[in-house]
């Protein structure tokens, strides 16, 4: 009976050592699997979906020299994740011209240019507004509003004498366009320059920031700059101001016979700082787009789509179906927070939706 007692106390505890040992096995196992998981995930190339910082749908790699200055992620931004469209409207013809292209490593370039009164304008500036952009950085200017305000003067006056010497078509003098010009530096640093009514937008934070101010005879300062040069604003009958009653802004590139007459081609500029964790997108648009959905809806319908692509055919087909019979052009540039605010606002965008909120109204 006793020794039937000690072969069992030994095989009970031959078990239980067994299964401590099991365990420990077990455990170790995880553990080793853990720290190569980790390790293998260190390996990876960090980008924002393995930071975890936000919700993006779009693989951006990290800068990490960026990220070490900033002390926060920042991803690369290329011209291969902008989105871009441009539709004829119910014109003849389309006079919306759009630029994306890296002018260097560490910068980019968007622009686009909405014509009016014949192409040559739009064409001229679309082909050649970079190269005195590249003309002035590599004079070794540095600062990127200087650059743009060089840029404007040039092109413009450059156009002049090629509409002098070039041109055949005798009214060619009243082709003029408008101009939203973008330059990123290091994914950061974000430049406007502009003249006329295209406009530049910011989604930050789900909402829309504004980052250009339309030229227009509404705006006092430019009022009294034509008035002050002899030119006259007439009303349209939808109640447009229009210099010596033909064009609706009092500044652009070209309209040659206009500048006499305080028509300026000096162009506004602004410099801020993007701020992936907050800021989805850049929108450039056309005042086709403008005309007729609101800064916000443009915002929100962009916030609907999934890729900047999709969502640049999106907003030129809403503007479409909300009435606009101009040329409609956009570009969509994403940042690190695209995607983040996808249900931020559910707005309808239909013909039901109010149309107090549209431009057109």
């Amino acid at each position: 009976m006793t020794s039937l007692l000690t072969v069992l106390r030994i095989s009970a505890k031959r078990c239980i050592r067994s299964g401590f040992e099991v365990r420990r096995n077990f455990h170790n196992r995880n553990r080793i699997s853990s720290i190569h998981t980790l390790q293998d995930r260190r390996n990876e190339q960090e980008n924002f979906d393995t930071l975890g910082t936000w919700d993006n749908r779009i693989d951006l790699p990290l800068l990490l020299q960026a990220s070490i200055k900033h002390g926060k992620p920042i991803p690369k931004i290329s011209v291969e994740n902008v989105g871009t469209a441009s539709v004829i409207g119910r014109r003849t013809t389309n006079e919306d011209r759009l630029r994306v292209k890296e002018l260097r490593p560490e910068l980019l370039y968007f622009a686009v240019f909405d014509g009016h009164g014949g192409p040559e304008c739009a064409d001229f500036c679309s082909d050649h507004m970079e190269d005195y952009i590249l003309y002035w950085l590599n004079r070794g200017e540095t600062d990127l509003q200087t650059v743009l305000q060089y840029s404007f003067q040039d092109i413009n006056n450059v156009y002049a004498r090629h509409i002098l010497f070039n041109s055949s078509r005798k009214d060619a003098s009243q082709a003029g366009t408008t101009a939203t010009v973008c330059l990123l530096r290091n994914s950061v640093e974000l430049v406007i320059g502009h003249v006329g009514d295209s406009r530049a937008l910011l989604c930050r934070n789900g909402e829309t920031k504004r980052l250009t101010t339309d030229h227009t005879a509404d705006l006092k300062s430019e009022k009294e700059r034509i008035i002050k040069s002899k030119g006259t604003i007439n009303t349209d009958n939808i109640g447009r101001h229009l210099v010596n009653g033909r064009l609706a802004m009092t500044r652009s590139i070209g309209d040659l016979d206009l500048k006499p007459y305080g028509v300026s081609a000096q162009a506004d500029t602004r410099s801020l700082e993007v701020k992936h964790g907050r800021d989805a997108f850049l929108i450039l648009t056309t005042d086709g787009v403008n005309f007729a959905m609101s800064d916000q809806e443009i915002c929100d319908a962009v916030n609907t789509c999934h890729n900047p692509t999709e969502a640049a055919a999106f907003v030129t087909d809403q503007a479409l179906q909300f009435g606009s019979e101009d040329n409609a052009t956009v570009a969509i540039v994403p940042f690190g927070a695209w995607g983040k605010y996808q249900n931020h606002k559910k707005t309808a965008l239909n013909f039901g939706r109010s149309l107090l909120r549209s431009n057109r109204y």
